[in-house]
C-alpha cells in the first residue's frame, strides 16, 4: 500500500506490576486499571491502525483523504496521482458528545458513515456511525480534532440521516455553513448557522427546508450541479429532479428500470445525471426543447415525454462472467468545479475491476445495441483489474491532471484517476 501512513511504533513493555507484593489499596489499584486501561486503548489504536480501506475523500486543494474505518491517511495531490505524507489522524468526539459519554476516558474514535470536506477544505462534516445517524461532528483537520458535535433535529425531534452532500459541486470549496441531507422519505437543507446568521454554539443543526414524505420514496442516494440542482435516487430506480429554489416538489421524475439505485451522480453543468445500478449505469440528459422552442432543463421545469431516452452503460457478456458477477458501484462523472469545463469520463467500479467510459462518446453516439425495452446501450469501456475488490475510484480534480495535444491543434484535457483496494493505492491515467 503506497499511500499507507505511520511509523513503525516501538514495543511496548510489558505489563508487570513491581509492587505486586506491596499492599494493595483501593487508591493503588484504581489507579493500576486506569493505566492497563490505557494500554489496552494504545493497543487497539495499534489494531485499528491495519483497518480496511474503506473510501477516498478528494480534495481540490493540497490534500486528499484515505479512510480506514475512523483513521484518515493524507494523501498530496501532485500531477496525475496522489502520493503519501506519512500522516494519519484519527478523529475522537469530545467529552459530553453522544460517543464519547458511551465509554467515559478511552472512548475510541468512531466510524462516520459519510465524510464531507467543508470551508475551503479546512474542516470536515462527518456523519454518525449506525449506532448515532441523528448526529454530525465538524472537525478541525489542521488540528485532527472534533470541534463541535450537532444532532439533526426539526420540531424538537431527532432525525436520522441517510445520507449529507454539498449544496453545490463546488460546495467544499467555499465558506458555506448550508448542506444537504437525505434519509429514506426525506429531502432536506440544514444549516449550522443560527437564525441571526452566526456559527452556533446549540447543539441543534438549522432545518432551512425540504420535505417529508409520508412513506413510499425510499431515497438512496443524492448528487447536485454546480448551480445546486439536486438529483435524488430511489429504491425502485426513480430519479427526481429538484431546482435549487425548492425541495418540496421534484419538477421531473425518470421512472426507473426495477432496479434499485445505489450512486448517483450530476454534471457539473446540470445538463447529464448518471445513476448506478448493480448490473448497468443510467445516463440521463436533462435539457429538452420546450413548447416554445426553448432548451429547457428537467430540473427547473417538467419534461415530461419531451425528454431523449435514457442511455445505458453495461458490460459485455464475457466481461460480466470476468467479473465473477459482481455488482456494480459507485459510478461516477469527471471531477468539475467550475463552469467552462466538461467532465470526459465516467468510472464505476466492479469486483476487482473499474471500468472507464468516454461520456464524450456516450453523447453523441446512440449506443452498442439495445437492451430493457429498446434502450440504447454502451459497451464501448476500457477495464482494468487489481488483485482485489475495488472498493473506490475517483478523479482527481483536473488541476492536477495533465494535459496533452490531441488531434489537430486541439489540447485534450487528460483525467488522472485513483483506484483505491482494501489494501492498496493506485494512481491511474485515464
Amino acid at each position: 500500500f503506497f499511500g499507507r501512513a505511520g511509523a513503525d511504533g516501538a514495543g511496548e513493555p510489558m505489563d508487570t506490576d513491581p509492587d505486586q507484593d506491596v499492599q494493595q489499596t483501593p487508591e493503588a489499584m484504581k489507579e493500576r486499571e486506569a493505566i492497563r486501561q490505557r494500554r489496552d486503548a494504545e493497543d487497539d489504536e495499534e489494531e485499528d491502525g491495519d483497518e480496511e480501506i474503506q473510501g477516498i475523500i478528494m480534495g481540490a486543494g493540497e490534500n486528499n483523504y484515505l479512510q480506514r474505518g475512523r483513521h484518515f491517511d493524507v494523501l498530496r495531490n501532485v500531477e496525475g496521482g496522489v502520493a503519501d505524507k506519512g500522516i494519519s489522524f484519527c478523529l475522537t468526539p469530545g467529552k459530553g458528545t453522544p460517543l464519547a459519554s458511551r465509554g467515559g476516558a478511552t472512548t475510541p474514535g468512531f466510524t462516520p458513515s459519510r465524510v464531507l470536506l467543508a470551508n475551503t477544505e479546512r474542516r470536515m462534516n462527518l456523519l454518525g456511525g449506525p449506532e448515532t445517524p441523528n448526529t454530525l461532528h465538524h472537525a478541525d483537520i489542521e488540528t485532527g480534532k472534533i470541534v463541535s458535535t450537532w444532532t439533526f433535529q426539526k420540531d424538537n425531534v431527532e432525525i436520522p440521516m441517510l445520507d449529507i452532500h454539498h449544496d453545490t459541486k463546488s460546495g467544499q470549496l467555499e465558506e458555506r455553513s448550508t448542506f444537504m441531507g437525505l434519509d429514506k422519505n426525506r429531502l432536506c437543507r440544514w444549516d449550522l448557522r443560527d437564525a441571526r446568521g452566526v456559527v452556533q454554539e446549540s447543539p441543534i443543526v438549522q432545518w432551512t427546508g425540504g420535505k417529508d414524505y409520508s412513506r413510499g420514496t425510499n431515497f438512496t442516494c443524492m448528487a447536485t450541479s454546480g448551480d445546486g440542482y439536486v438529483a435524488v435516487g430511489a429504491q425502485d430506480g426513480c430519479v427526481r429532479m429538484y431546482s435549487s429554489k425548492s425541495l418540496t416538489r421534484a419538477n421531473t421524475a425518470i421512472p426507473g428500470l426495477g432496479a434499485p439505485i445505489t450512486a448517483i451522480d450530476v454534471t457539473y453543468d446540470g445538463k447529464w445525471v448518471l445513476a448506478t445500478t448493480d448490473k448497468y449505469l443510467m445516463v440521463v440528459k436533462t435539457t429538452f426543447e420546450n413548447d416554445k422552442g426553448l432548451e429547457s432543463s428537467a430540473f427547473t421545469s417538467r419534461m415530461g415525454g419531451r425528454g431523449a431516452v435514457p442511455r445505458l452503460l453495461r458490460l459485455k457478456p464475457e466481461d460480466a462472467a470476468r467479473t465473477g458477477g459482481k455488482t456494480f458501484a459507485k459510478g461516477k462523472f469527471t471531477w468539475i468545479t467550475e463552469s467552462g469545463m466538461s467532465e470526459r469520463w465516467v468510472v464505476a467500479n466492479c469486483g476487482p475491476f473499474s471500468v472507464i467510459w468516454n461520456f464524450n462518446k456516450i453523447k453523441s453516439c446512440g449506443g452498442d445495441g439495445l437492451s430493457f425495452g429498446g434502450l440504447p446501450t454502451s459497451m464501448d469501456y476500457i477495464m482494468t483489474a487489481k488483485d482485489e475488490e475495488v472498493v473506490d475510484a475517483a478523479f482527481l480534480h483536473p488541476k492536477y491532471a495533465s494535459a496533452v495535444k490531441g488531434a489537430g491543434k486541439a489540447a485534450v484535457e487528460q483525467a488522472a484517476l485513483v483506484v483505491a483496494t482494501p489494501h492498496r493505492l493506485f494512481n491511474m491515467g485515464s
